[in-house]
């Protein structure tokens, strides 16, 4: 088994994903593969308001 966790908060390396690497403490110990994506500082945002349709 495989499992993704993926961060959103604004801190890369903040108390998200503290807490996403003790849930995947666990489950390492359990054989359990784990990988974790964080989208800070990736450039991505979220709506700007422009109203636009897309």
């Amino acid at each position: 088994m495989k499992v993704i966790g993926i961060n959103g908060s604004a801190r890369k390396d903040g108390n998200t994903a503290i807490l996403i690497n003790k849930v995947f403490e666990e489950l390492n110990n359990e054989g359990i593969e784990t990988k974790q994506i964080q989208l800070a500082g990736t450039g991505l945002h979220g709506c700007l308001g422009c109203r636009k349709m897309c």
